[in-house]
C-alpha cells in the first residue's frame, strides 16, 4: 500500500510542481491550507483581479489530495475530494473552470444549481474534504442564504473544509455582519418597548442572517492575503503610473461629449498596430455608441456589441465573448483595431488572455460600490501581461478605495500565515466614507428592502468640550491648563501615544482606536482632504465646519446632541463613547489620491485662531457625553417602526439581460 500511496502522491506533486503553477500561487494554497486546523474550517482568501485564483484553486486541490492517508489516497472511490463551486451560473465560466482544474484529478467543478446533483453523482458517499467558492462576493445581500445549503452541509459533515475566494469578499463578508447588526438593535428596542412578538421576530431574522455570513462564527474563519509578484500588473500599478483618468459626474455616460470622451478616442486613433478599446455604456444605448463609432471612422466590421437580449440592439448585432475573441484574433493577424462595446461591463471570471497585450483603452461608468468597479473593465485589464500603456477611464474614488484597502491587507495581515478579521470592519467603513464610495459589495436586484432602522437610538446631549494643543515634541506636556476633566486628560494620552508610536510623529494614512482600553474614545483624524473640502462635507459641514458650530453651540449653551458630534459607525453606539477627539494634524494623512493630502501649516494656524488655541502641528478638539435624551430615544424607536420602503438596488457584474446601471 506505502509503494502505490507514495506512486499516487507523486502524480499530485508532479501537477503541483509543475509549471502550469507560479511560485506565489503555491504560496497561497500552502498558506491557506495550513490554516485549517480543529478550530478553523473556514478561510477567505483574498486575491486580486486576474492574479491566479484558479492557478491557486488548483494548488488548494493537490494540498488536499497530498493531505490523505495512505489507505485513504489508494481508493479509487475516494479520488474526488474537492469541490470547486461557482457563485455565478454560466455555461461558459463552468467550461473555463473545468480546463483550469483539468489537471486536478480530484476535483468537481460545479455551481450552486448543480451543487446537490454533483455531490449525490460525483462523491458517490464519501463527502468532500474541501470546497472552494469562487467569487464569493456574489453571495452578498439577498443571495447570500444560497450558502446557508452549503454551511448547512458542513455543519453534517464536519471533515469538510471551505475557501471562499475573491478579489473582493468584503462586501460579502460585513453586509451580513451589519444586517444582524441592525436586526439585534430592532431586538433589543422591542424588548425595551415591552414588544415580545416583534423582539422575537428580530431574533429569528438575527439567526438567519448570521447563518449566512461568512465569517461563519462556529467555522473560525480566517484570513489570507494573496501577495502578487513583482511581475503582476494590477490596479495599484495603474494609478502610480497615472494610466486611470477619473470620470466626472458629467462625463460618465459616453455618449454625452465631453473632453474625457475627446482624449479617449484621440488615445485609440493614435495606437499603432493592432489593438481594440473596451467600453461600457448606458443600458439601452449600445446601438447609439456603435454609430457614434461609426461617424468617428471605425469600420463596422470592427466594432462588436457583447452581450445577450439585450435591450434595443437586433439579435444580430449581438456578439458572444468566444465570438469576440475569434474576431479580434483573426482582425489582429491584419494589424487592425477594434472596439468592443458592452452594457453592463465584463462579469467576473472572464480572461482576455493574451488579449490584453493589445489592450488599448476601457472606459467604464459605474459608480455603485468597490467591487461593481473593479471587477468590471479596469480588472479585466489586471494581471501578469506586459502592457502599461492601456489607459482607463473610471469611477477614480472606487479604485483608489480599492487599491488603498490592498495596501492595508498587505500590511496588516501576516505575510506567512492566514490572519483574523480584527479592525477589518471598521477599516472598510472608514474606508467607503474616505471614498465617497456607496459600498464594498456588488449590488442586487430587489423590489422591497426593510427599512433601515436608526442604529444609533439611545440620545445623549454634549455635556462640555476642550480645545488643546497636544505638544508632540514635548517630553511630558502638561495640559492642566487646557482642562481638569480627567477623561479629556486620559484621552490626550492616548492620542498622543497613537502619533508617537514607531518612531513618531510621521504622516501617516490610517489610524485607530482598537483595544478595550482605547475603545471609549470616538477618534476622527482630519487630514488635508477632509479638513475644508466641500465634496468631503457630512449634513453639519466640513470638520472645521463642524467643531467651529460644535464648540459655538457648547459657549452658548445651544442644544447639541451628542451623536451628531460622534457619527457613530460599524455598529458603534454614542452610549459606548464617553469622549469624541476631532484631530487637527498635519500628520493626519488622506489616502485618496487627491492634490492636498495633509493639512498645511497654513491650515493649522487657521483652525488654531479659530479656536482660541495656541498654534501647534497637531489639535485635539475634545467633546464629553452628557445626560440621557429620553424624549429624542423615544422618537427614534417610533421612527423605526415605520413601513418598508421600496428600493431598487442594481446588479452591475454581468452582460445583460440584468437592470439598467445606475447614473
Amino acid at each position: 500500500m506505502a509503494n502505490n500511496a507514495q506512486k499516487l502522491r507523486d502524480i499530485t506533486t508532479h501537477t503541483l510542481n509543475g509549471t502550469e503553477l507560479h511560485e506565489h500561487q503555491r504560496t497561497a494554497a500552502r498558506k491557506t491550507f495550513a490554516a485549517f486546523d480543529d478550530s478553523t474550517r473556514a478561510v477567505v482568501l483574498a486575491a486580486e483581479m486576474q492574479a491566479g485564483k484558479s492557478g491557486i484553486s488548483l494548488a488548494l486541490s493537490c494540498e488536499q489530495r497530498l493531505s490523505l492517508s495512505d489507505e485513504d489516497i489508494t481508493q479509487r472511490s475516494k479520488l474526488r475530494d474537492t469541490l470547486f463551486l461557482l457563485t455565478m451560473v454560466d455555461t461558459a465560466l463552468l467550461e473555463q473552470a473545468k480546463n483550469d482544474l483539468a489537471s486536478a484529478k480530484n476535483t468537481v467543478v460545479s455551481n450552486f444549481n448543480r451543487f446537490d446533483e454533483d455531490l449525490e453523482i460525483e462523491f458517490k458517499g464519501h463527502p468532500p474534504k474541501l470546497i472552494i467558492i469562487d467569487e464569493c462576493h456574489y453571495g452578498s445581500n439577498i443571495s447570500a442564504v444560497r450558502y446557508n445549503k452549503i454551511f448547512d452541509y458542513l455543519e453534517e459533515h464536519d471533515s469538510c473544509k471551505i475557501v471562499f475566494i475573491s478579489a473582493t469578499p468584503f462586501g460579502a463578508l460585513y453586509a451580513a455582519e451589519e444586517a444582524y447588526d441592525q436586526a439585534v438593535e430592532v431586538e433589543e428596542e422591542a424588548i425595551a418597548a415591552g414588544d415580545p412578538k416583534t423582539a422575537q421576530e428580530a431574533r429569528d431574522t438575527a439567526n438567519d442572517i448570521i447563518k449566512s455570513s461568512l465569517i461563519r462564527r462556529s467555522f473560525g474563519t480566517k484570513l489570507v492575503f494573496h501577495r502578487t509578484s513583482d511581475e503582476y500588473y494590477g490596479v495599484r500599478e495603474m494609478l502610480k503610473a497615472g494610466k486611470v483618468k477619473p470620470l466626472s459626474k458629467e462625463a460618465r455616460n459616453f455618449m454625452v461629449a465631453s473632453p474625457e470622451r475627446e482624449a479617449f478616442i484621440e488615445h485609440y486613433n493614435l495606437a499603432d498596430g493592432p489593438g481594440w478599446s473596451l467600453v461600457r455604456v448606458p443600458a439601452g444605448t449600445a446601438m447609439d455608441a456603435k454609430e457614434f463609432f461609426l461617424e468617428r471612422g471605425i469600420p463596422e466590421n470592427n466594432i462588436c456589441i457583447i452581450g445577450q437580449t439585450l435591450s434595443g440592439v437586433p439579435e444580430d448585432e449581438q456578439t458572444t465573448i468566444d465570438r469576440f475573441k475569434k474576431e479580434f484574433t483573426d482582425a489582429e493577424m491584419f494589424g487592425e483595431k477594434f472596439v468592443a462595446i458592452t452594457v453592463a461591463g465584463c462579469r467576473a471570471g472572464i480572461n482576455f488572455g493574451s488579449m490584453k497585450n493589445n489592450l488599448i483603452s476601457t472606459w467604464d461608468s459605474t459608480v455603485a460600490s468597490v467591487a461593481a468597479v473593479v471587477q468590471a473593465n479596469i480588472g479585466r485589464a489586471c494581471g501578469y501581461h506586459q502592457n502599461t500603456d492601456s489607459i482607463h477611464f473610471t469611477n477614480i474614488d472606487g479604485t483608489e478605495a480599492y487599491a488603498a484597502s490592498l495596501d492595508h491587507l498587505e500590511n496588516t495581515t501576516d505575510e506567512h500565515a492566514a490572519s483574523d478579521f480584527d479592525g477589518l470592519r471598521e477599516f472598510f467603513d472608514e474606508l467607503c466614507d474616505e471614498y465617497n464610495v456607496q459600498g464594498l459589495d456588488v449590488g442586487l436586484s430587489v423590489k422591497r428592502k426593510k427599512r433601515k432602522p436608526i442604529g444609533d437610538v439611545n440620545t445623549y446631549h454634549a455635556e462640555s468640550y476642550a480645545v488643546i494643543p497636544a505638544k508632540l515634541f514635548d517630553d511630558k506636556p502638561d495640559f492642566s491648563s487646557y482642562t481638569s476633566e480627567p477623561l479629556f486628560l486620559k484621552a490626550m494620552e492616548i492620542i498622543r501615544s497613537e502619533f508617537l508610536r514607531d518612531h513618531g510623529p510621521k504622516p501617516k494614512g490610517h489610524r485607530a482606536m482598537r483595544g478595550k482600553q482605547k475603545n471609549w474614545i470616538k477618534a476622527q483624524w482630519v487630514n488635508g482632504d477632509s479638513y475644508d473640502n466641500k465634496e468631503k462635507a457630512r449634513k453639519s459641514g466640513t470638520m472645521k465646519e463642524r467643531a467651529l458650530s460644535f464648540t459655538r453651540a457648547l459657549d452658548t449653551s445651544e442644544q447639541l446632541y451628542y451623536n451628531d458630534v460622534v457619527m457613530p459607525g460599524s455598529g458603534e453606539r454614542s452610549e459606548d463613547k464617553a469622549v469624541t477627539a476631532t484631530i487637527f494634524s498635519i500628520y493626519n494623512m488622506s489616502r485618496r489620491q487627491v492634490d492636498k493630502k495633509v493639512m498645511s501649516e497654513v491650515d493649522m494656524t487657521e483652525i488654531c485662531e479659530l479656536l482660541n488655541a495656541p498654534e501647534d502641528t497637531t489639535l485635539v478638539v475634545l467633546y464629553k457625553r452628557g445626560k440621557f435624551d429620553e424624549a429624542m430615544t423615544q422618537k427614534k424607536i417610533v421612527a423605526n417602526q415605520g413601513p418598508d420602503e421600496d428600493v431598487k438596488v442594481n446588479d452591475e457584474s454581468q452582460f445583460t439581460g440584468t437592470p439598467d446601471l445606475i447614473y
